[in-house]
């Protein structure tokens, strides 16, 4: 146990690093957007600093969960505290998909307002694009970065972040477009800019939900996919004294798995004998699935 939280340690650190670089930008970008977006009346500006703020909040949160998620087991985590690292990424996508919801009503009824000529706005400036333009230039960094990490890593922490900058991209891809729109067209064009704000809420509704899904089924305990599992099948098969395998149960544990199977061996087999297969079963699946992977496995006569 003490090899898997010494390897367990350095990978937390840098989720935390890349975490961390996300979340001061994003308080960058808070204070930016929201600067601009009032001076310049940028309803899509603002929709902007808001998920930005969101951002900002769910890095907190992530850094906090992350964090405890790098803990070795205990006398009440027997399996560790990978859990923290599944419990972050649903607190951002929950947060990612209330902020996403908000930000649409918000802007479809403005939308619609102006349309019906029921509310008039000031034409946004020019500089909310300059700031849309830089906030897009940073948020690539960060996306590219960020998803880098998450697949080395392997986290879902990280991964939900990255689809979030991504989401991000496309949001502000979208503001360029409608604050474009807004000041070309003048008044006749002022709809475009709070439907750039509704588009910005669809994408972050989108990217919540991409998130949550995967970590709705990590906590309710949801199987190993099939080909995982096969290739566990295919690793305990190719010891030449199992005979069968009666039951397989898997599961996933934050970023490790764990593992539990009674193997068929032949009856006449010692204890001691039932015993080495089990520890070069344990070796070969630690070997391929991590050495931090949870082994359970029960020896019966076939």
């Amino acid at each position: 146990m003490e090899r898997s939280a010494s390897r367990l340690a350095p990978r937390t650190e840098k989720i935390l690093r890349v975490t961390l670089l996300g979340s001061l930008s994003n308080a960058l970008l808070v204070v930016l957007k929201l600067t601009v977006g009032i001076l310049g009346h940028s309803s899509a500006m603002i929709a902007e600093a808001i998920n930005s703020l969101s951002d900002f909040a769910t890095d907190l949160i992530a850094l906090i969960f992350i964090h405890i998620s790098g803990k070795p087991q205990d006398e009440d985590h027997h399996y560790g505290h990978g859990k923290f690292e599944t419990l972050a990424t649903l607190v951002m996508a929950g947060v990612m998909l209330g902020v996403g919801v908000s930000l649409l009503y918000r802007s479809l009824s403005t939308t619609l307002q102006l349309l019906l000529g029921k509310l008039v706005l000031p034409q946004p400036s020019r500089l909310t694009l300059l700031i849309a333009a830089l906030s897009l230039i940073i948020k690539l960094g960060l996306y590219l970065y960020t998803q880098r990490w998450a697949q080395r890593l392997d986290s879902s922490a990280l991964r939900t972040k990255a689809l979030d900058h991504r989401g991000d991209m496309l949001t502000l891809c979208a503001v360029l477009l409608g604050i474009s729109g807004a000041i070309a067209l003048g008044p006749r064009g002022l709809f475009l800019e709070p439907l750039a704000a509704a588009i910005v809420s669809l994408c972050i509704i989108y990217m919540g939900w991409s998130s949550l899904l995967p970590a709705c089924k990590e906590l309710t305990e949801v199987c190993l996919s099939p080909e995982v599992e096969e290739e566990i099948r295919s690793i305990i098969y190719a010891a030449e004294e199992v005979k069968g395998i009666n039951q397989l149960h898997t599961r996933s544990l934050g970023q490790c798995y764990a593992i539990e199977v009674d193997i068929l061996v032949s009856g006449s087999m010692t204890v001691h004998e039932g015993h080495e297969v089990t520890i070069r079963l344990e070796q070969s699946l630690m070997e391929r699935f991590g050495w931090e992977t949870h082994i359970s496995i029960h020896v019966e006569p076939a």
